[in-house]
């Protein structure tokens, strides 16, 4: 625990918010599927533990890091190859990307001109080795009885990030059809076609850099966390309260949006990475400082059962804040109350 932080707290598992959102799987990283220190095979899917209540657990994908790497990687993965649309170097004015990635690493100013015909034939080639990465994969893991080569990626990769990428994918499902110990499935018709499924209990971990949290809790951002924590605490001290009163909606309903905003990863994301840190920084003090404006007027309404100024700090806040419309009924359903909303 950080010195100076609040009582530690238990927080429920993302798993268990999952399944209260009615979704019936996720995917998690690899080193996610460990359990007493014993590492778990991705090849298979798994019922989370404990699972939600209700009729069935949240079932967890675990993404394959072999073959997800060949896809991913910045160093070895199909995207930095030469002959591909060099994403970062547009020409001015107009906006056109008119070079390739050519060498790795190669300054901007070296890249060289993009050539569609040769990148349509790499494209064809990293489909045609990516089937036969699958159908190795599936040949080394059958005697263990694994059933399933998870490979999750962003959507944005193909065709953004990877001009190519949405060829890649035509390519790939065509390469497929020659392997007949690899079979496209969406994961939803994958547990459907086997309900039996091993349970795990997922071990801490994030996609973030080393799996872990470093990315968001570190020294440089360690104090963003002494401040939120507070706030969160006396938010939800004030809601019930405010939620009871029809004339503090507002500004609980804006309260509410400031604390989502102050609470987003990117902004210890951005201050790890040294990119942009002022603004990310300004960004986490601007909606903390709104947070307890708001906090401090509902307090004061409460006590005196006049919201008018609390009313009118949010309205202005709401100009520059406008985001999750719906976000009061979501606080009555975490306090399980109703907003009185007509």
């Amino acid at each position: 625990p950080l010195p100076g932080a609040p009582h530690p707290r238990v927080r429920a598992g993302v798993g268990e918010y999952v399944a209260e959102a009615g979704f019936r799987w996720f995917f998690a990283d690899a080193q996610m599927a460990r359990e007493d220190g014993e590492t778990r095979t991705p090849y298979r899917a798994y019922d989370v533990i404990p699972g939600a209540d209700g009729p069935r657990p949240v079932s967890v994908l675990v993404r394959d890091p072999r073959s997800s790497a060949q896809v991913w990687s910045r160093h070895g993965g199909y995207p930095g190859d030469q002959w591909y649309l060099e994403f970062h170097k547009i020409r001015y004015p107009g906006g056109l990307r008119l070079w390739r990635v050519s060498a790795p690493g190669a300054d901007l100013g070296d890249k060289q001109p993009y050539v569609p015909q040769n990148a349509v034939g790499q494209v064809r080639e990293h489909a045609r080795h990516y089937a036969e990465v699958l159908a190795n994969i599936a040949r080394e893991q059958y005697p263990w009885g694994t059933n399933l080569i998870a490979t999750p990626f962003d959507t944005e990769l193909y065709g953004h990030w990877w001009f190519e990428g949405t060829q890649f994918l035509a390519d790939l499902f065509r390469a497929l059809l020659h392997h007949g110990s690899v079979r496209p499935v969406t994961a939803s018709q994958h547990l459907a076609e086997r309900p039996e499924r091993p349970g795990l209990r997922l071990a801490q971990g994030s996609w973030g850099a080393d799996g872990d949290f470093s990315m968001w809790l570190n020294q440089r951002t360690a104090w963003t966390w002494l401040r939120l924590w507070p706030l969160e605490d006396a938010f939800w001290d004030l809601a019930p309260h405010a939620l009871a009163e029809p004339s503090a909606h507002v500004a609980l309903a804006q309260a509410a949006r400031e604390l989502l905003l102050a609470q987003s990863s990117d902004w210890q994301f951005i201050i790890s990475t040294g990119e942009a840190t002022d603004y990310a920084e300004h960004r986490f003090h601007s909606h903390s400082a709104d947070l307890t404006r708001l906090l401090d007027a509902l307090r004061d309404g409460l006590a005196t059962r006049s919201f008018d100024n609390a009313t009118r700090i949010a309205t202005e806040l709401r100009t520059r804040d406008d985001i999750f419309p719906d976000v009061l009924p979501s606080i009555a359903t975490a306090l399980g109350m109703r907003p009185g909303l007509s």
